[in-house]
């Protein structure tokens, strides 16, 4: 982290230009590129922090990388004092500002404690910095280097596939292998040969994996070149997971593309022979699946409805600023209901769960943050000037984000950072064009500000 601090830090005077206004800025493209590979390293890197007794709080390595990155960017930020922001900064920051109020009315209503407060906002803070990557992209990255970074990603989540599959042929119960002390139902359940990877969670696996896939099939909707084995093995490694939110997920996004782009010969080609290669496996899929009850209600859906009931309660009560972030488990508490590990302090639910959290003004922050990206993508994926590169990220980051609405219905994806960050890194790398600026804009010195919006 420290070598990544040093390298990120090392910045050359302003020269004035457009391309010099960001001092270093090459060095945070190069720290950005090597983040998504960071994620590689998933739950395998979790290192002991906080306990409520009920909960732990582990940081993984993925954050110190985070942290180190977003650290930097800020220095950079605060000594050029400029400072890129725009509608979906505006409403984020509002959105946070609605969870830490709605934690703190809800310290004094259920009588939380101050350790049970920091607990709980550390989550707040944690959501703040991933975040911040959203930011770092939109200052950081031209246009001409949107490709770098989403390459970056494509690999490093090929990469994850790829060790998955393995995992899921000779590696059953590989979280149980990693952690050999754990308790299943309180920190991983067993998965026999589902696909986790190094998430050590088959959903999440499914999400991130399906998330990236959808962004690929919309760049070759637009005519991008992509060699065919990639979503073959994107696709192969998601159908290992079994987990039927992530099919859900990947219908859903698959849906979002039909409608913006339509059937395009070569995505229907790219299908189609990813659909003929993995058909031998399908057989042995669907078998397993039964096997798992995933065609019927089961114990683990019935769970889920039974969530869902309890937050929709604790809304009820709590409807305009929510509850606070990570503090359901300690609320509930006071409900009468008692859980022990990680799904006790989460809610199934998906917007219900941010409804929850931050009430209704934080929820139409929410949705506020989430339309402003929708609605500036279909602007470019619909513009014919704009690249088909830059369409493709625009129709497929918009894939994606559905994908996880629908995906954290079931399972609480929508504040897990392992998501969220190529989430809001797709999200950053939508909003970049390829338009080259004009020459003579660098000749004009503009004096510098903090924040601007735009």
């Amino acid at each position: 982290m420290a070598m990544a601090m040093e390298l990120a830090l090392r910045a050359h005077d302003l020269d004035g230009s457009v391309g010099g206004r960001w001092a270093g800025r090459v060095r945070i493209l190069t720290l950005l590129r090597i983040a998504p590979f960071a994620l590689l390293i998933g739950n395998l890197g979790r290192l002991p922090a906080i306990s409520s007794g009920s909960k732990e709080a582990p940081i993984l390595l993925n954050d110190g990388m985070v942290v180190a990155l977003v650290a930097a960017g800020i220095f950079l930020a605060l000594r050029h004092r400029t400072l890129r922001i725009d509608g979906t900064v505006v409403c984020a920051l509002g959105f946070m500002t609605v969870a830490a109020l709605g934690l703190l009315t809800s310290g004094v209503r259920y009588g939380l404690t101050p350790f049970e407060l920091a607990f709980s906002a550390a989550y707040l803070v944690r959501w703040a910095v991933y975040f911040a990557l959203y930011l770092l992209v939109l200052n950081f990255v031209r246009g001409s280097e949107r490709e770098q970074v989403w390459l970056a990603l494509e690999n490093a989540v090929l990469i994850f596939a790829v060790f998955g599959i393995f995992q899921s042929a000779f590696l059953p119960g590989f979280a149980q292998m990693v952690y050999p002390d754990s308790q299943v139902g309180y920190d991983w359940d067993y998965q026999g040969r589902r696909l986790v990877s190094t998430i050590l969670d088959p959903n999440f696996a499914g999400l991130l994996i399906v998330m990236v896939l959808l962004v690929m099939l919309a760049r070759v909707a637009y005519g991008v070149r992509v060699a065919v084995w990639k979503p073959l093995v994107l696709l192969l490694a998601a159908g290992l997971t079994v987990s039927r939110s992530s099919a859900l997920a990947l219908m859903v996004g698959l849906v979002v593309l039909v409608a913006g782009r339509g059937l395009s010969r070569r995505m229907l080609r790219v299908i189609g022979v990813a659909f003929l290669l993995t058909l031998p496996a399908l057989p042995f899929l669907i078998q397993y699946a039964i096997a798992l009850n995933k065609f019927a209600i089961d114990a683990s859906a019935l769970g889920r409805i039974f969530s869902w009931l309890i937050a929709l309660e604790v809304f009820l009560d709590n409807p305009v600023v929510g509850i606070g972030f990570n503090s359901f488990g300690f609320v509930t508490r006071e409900y009468g209901y008692s859980g022990a590990g990680a799904s006790s302090f989460g809610a199934d639910g998906g917007l219900l769960f941010i409804a929850v959290t931050t009430g209704l003004l934080g929820l139409s922050l929410y949705l506020g943050m989430i339309a402003s990206i929708i609605r500036r993508c279909r602007r470019k994926w619909l513009n014919g000037e704009a690249s088909g590169a830059e369409r493709g990220m625009a129709l497929g980051t918009t894939a994606a984000t559905m994908a996880l609405l629908v995906h954290s219905v079931f399972v609480n994806s929508i504040v897990h950072p392992l998501m969220l960050e190529p989430l809001w890194i797709l999200w950053g790398l939508s909003m970049l064009t390829d338009r080259v600026p004009d020459a003579t804009a660098g000749s004009k010195r503009v004096r510098p500000r903090l924040v601007t919006v735009g």
